[in-house]
């Protein structure tokens, strides 16, 4: 079949697999060239670096702070020379694709072929006059890893040390903790550098952040939306966009110019094809990776999830709040392209099109050129790696949560469902012993519950953790069934959902109220005024029996309310093995693999008590489960009830979800609750000011003197709220338990 010279991605395999066998045979080949200009090029890094390391265990440190710092700074040029190379030749060959499209089959191959040699000879030629042919051979995994968690800078800290060259020791100090947080000794090295006499505060600058710029630009998108600067957010976001999308570039062209290891001839025979196949694969895996080395902060172990689309979330609400809707459809448009689905993105961009009425050119905005060529080249990686991970026995990790199902074929999706039902089969709840958590949230589970018929159901004892409680009683079956009623006639006029994989499942329906929306559907007729002001006062139910049990030390104030509904979607059940909710934590990122909770945006930090009350109890599934900070070992299930609400700390001690609902419809009033005044709900705060001017008396929590009734900006993860309008409300994703 002939192929037109614009689709270079459906011949990319055999591009990738032919260059990898053509470059790796020129290094390990003669060049040629004399002595004199070998000295000239760069020696392999590896071995400066074994030179360094031998240096300095024989405590020789001027000859281990040179081989060291030369390994470092030969590593930089290799890398920097790698993308030159590989922009270079980018187009060499091309000229052979023209002639691509008017063969037949029987020569179509060779001419391929030819294209292909041209480029690798381009590439060979490039890395020849700046690299040795010693440092073109491909590193051990050992020395990736010291490069990769930065010990050349652990060597050369004390190196300098020694050498009492104690700027640069604190530069090489700081560059190692960066990446290494929790290194308790380089922590302690740096406080005494600080205190030392003479040291400049240049001295502790991170010698590697020209690789991790996007996140210096992330941290400082975060700080200007906290402090409502949205045009400052805008352009820092973009940065941040920009270089994420520039330091892909850059990782993917060192998968494509680096030299590879050539695997031994397998004990199982393959053809010219299958070993093609089989490398062309491995550079296709590479270059996914660098999505999720792009988005792992370093020290982290686990990479930030959707960062890319995370990103461009935060941009466009940044646009809408600074009132550039021409810009902000088009970084909609461009996180459409990742979920071309989801409700909330939708709803959004059908608000910024009205709001630019008139303005035809505006409203017709495409997404951006960058993310578009992002989107499709991804999705064509994904589409010959899930190939073949079905047909090939291919190993492939997918770094994303956005790709299609449709890029998976249904014989692998159908393997994965038999492998989750197996697992689920066999899972039992290990009877080890178990570490006791200790919360160091200031609160202490077992205060009095002052309300009359409420009663302890549960305790951590019988949670199995700490400073948990079931209450029951909380709620009457009327009061019940009138939340119901108004969650049934309103809800699916609220705030709405992201909908996406995870944390939302396909197989579920999810509906949203809040306070303030009840109250405008019922200034609107929607619903009874008496049920929108039932719903306020069931919250302040909830915050007197928290602050109570938990023994707050300070005033309780809401942080966020929310009525939410789940409802089974019929005829999608069917071998299902998905969570309704992941296990998370509610004020931290949980990290399983190393049971780390980071207490850092996006989380929300802010929040200290959690509750859940439920509403009803017909229903299959929908229980709500307590795990240990592995996210697997359940400790304490809870199945929902009316009038039953579980209490717990925000914190790492309690990780917990909801099981998949495959029947029926299970709705609860989500409530967080915080310590901080200028983090409380002000929406909330705007349906009780409604209410008064009307002559209403409302419950309101109690009120912390001297401190300024002034709204603290959410979070970008959070919804972005006009109080003018309630349809004019952009939506972002929220955490509902």
């Amino acid at each position: 079949m002939a192929l037109r010279s614009n689709s270079c991605h459906v011949y990319v395999a055999l591009q990738i697999a032919l260059f990898f066998i053509i470059n790796s045979a020129s290094v390990t080949g003669s060049s040629g060239q004399s002595s004199e200009s070998l000295s000239a090029l760069l020696p392999p890094y590896d071995e400066l670096y074994y030179r360094g390391v031998r240096a300095y265990f024989m405590e020789e440190w001027e000859r281990a702070a040179e081989f060291i710092e030369k390994s470092i700074s030969t590593r930089e040029t290799l890398l920097k020379t790698r993308r030159k190379c590989h922009d270079e030749c980018l187009s060499a060959g091309d000229d052979r694709l023209s002639k691509l499209d008017a063969l037949d089959g029987s020569l179509w191959d060779l001419w391929a072929l030819d294209w292909i040699q041209l480029r690798a000879e381009c590439v060979k030629f490039c890395m020849g006059r700046s690299v040795s042919p010693a440092g073109l051979l491909p590193v051990s995994s050992d020395i990736e890893y010291e490069f990769g968690t930065r010990n050349p800078y652990n060597f050369l800290q004390v190196t300098y040390y020694k050498l009492d060259k104690l700027q640069k020791a604190a530069s090489a100090a700081h560059t190692f903790f960066v990446a290494n947080p929790s290194h308790l000794e380089m922590r302690n090295n740096l406080e005494k550098y600080r205190r030392m006499t003479g040291m400049k505060d240049e001295a502790f600058q991170d010698r590697e952040r020209e690789h991790e710029k996007h996140w210096e630009m992330y941290d400082a998108a975060i700080q200007a939306e906290s402090a409502s600067d949205w045009l400052k957010a805008v352009m820092k976001w973009g940065e941040c966009v920009n270089e994420t999308l520039k330091q892909t570039e850059e990782c993917r062209a060192q998968c494509v110019t680096a030299s590879q290891v050539i695997p031994e001839e397998p004990d199982t025979v393959q053809g010219a094809y299958e070993r093609a196949a089989a490398l062309s694969l491995s550079l296709l895996s590479c270059k996914q990776t660098c999505v999720s080395l792009l988005s792992t902060r370093p020290g982290r172990v686990s990479a930030v999830e959707d960062f890319l689309p995370m990103q461009l979330e935060h941009l466009h609400i940044a646009q809408y709040k600074a009132r550039d809707l021409k810009r902000a459809v088009e970084t909609l448009r461009s996180l459409l392209l990742f979920y071309p689905t989801d409700s909330d993105s939708l709803s959004n961009l059908q608000l910024y099109t009205q709001n630019l009425e008139g303005d035809t050119e505006a409203q017709e905005t495409g997404p951006l050129q960058e993310i578009a060529m992002y989107v499709s080249r991804a999705q064509e990686e994904k589409r010959l790696l899930y190939f073949g991970m079905a047909n090939l026995d291919f190993k492939f990790n997918d770094p994303d949560l956005w790709t299609p199902e449709d890029v998976v074929p249904e014989s692998l999706r159908e393997s994965w469902r038999r492998k989750a039902e197996k697992q689920l089969l066999h899972e039992k709840l290990k009877q080890g012993e178990k570490v006791e958590e200790v919360d160091d949230s200031g609160f202490y589970a077992g205060g009095p519950v002052p309300v009359v018929g409420v009663t302890i159901t549960m305790d951590d004892q019988r949670l199995n953790g700490t400073n948990r409680v079931v209450l029951d009683g909380v709620l009457s079956q009327s009061e019940c069934d009138r939340v119901m009623q108004l969650a049934t006639v309103a809800a699916s006029v609220g705030d709405g959902y992201r909908g996406r994989r995870s944390p939302h499942t396909p197989h579920e329906k999810f509906e949203g109220l809040t306070v303030l929306s009840a109250l405008k559907l019922a200034q609107d007729g929607l619903v009874n005024q008496s049920d929108a002001r039932l719903l306020h006062e069931i919250g302040e139910t909830a915050r007197v029996l928290m602050h109570s049990y938990f023994r707050s030390h300070s005033a309780l104030h809401f942080s966020y309310t929310h009525l939410v509904c789940r409802s089974a979607i019929p005829g999608h059940q069917e071998g299902r093995s998905d969570l309704s909710h992941p296990v998370h934590v509610d004020n931290c990122i949980l990290e399983p693999e190393t049971r780390q909770c980071w207490r850092e945006p996006p989380a929300f930090i802010h929040r200290d008590l959690s509750a859940v009350l439920y509403l009803n109890e017909d229903f299959e599934g929908g229980e709500f489960f307590f795990t240990d900070r592995d996210a697997k070992t359940v400790t304490a299930n809870v199945k929902p009830t009316c009038g039953r609400l579980v209490g717990f700390t925000s914190g790492p001690v309690n990780p917990h979800g909801v099981t998949a609902i495959t029947t029926g419809r299970r709705c609860a009033l989500a409530l967080w609750f915080t310590t901080k005044k200028h983090h409380r709900d002000m929406e909330r705060e705007e349906a009780e000011a409604v209410w008064a001017a009307d002559g209403h008396s409302v419950v309101k929590e109690e009120k912390d003197d001297g401190e300024s009734p002034s709204n603290s900006a959410r979070r970008g993860r959070s919804q972005v709220r006009e109080k003018s309008k309630d349809r004019e409300r952009v939506t972002g994703r929220r955490d509902e338990l």
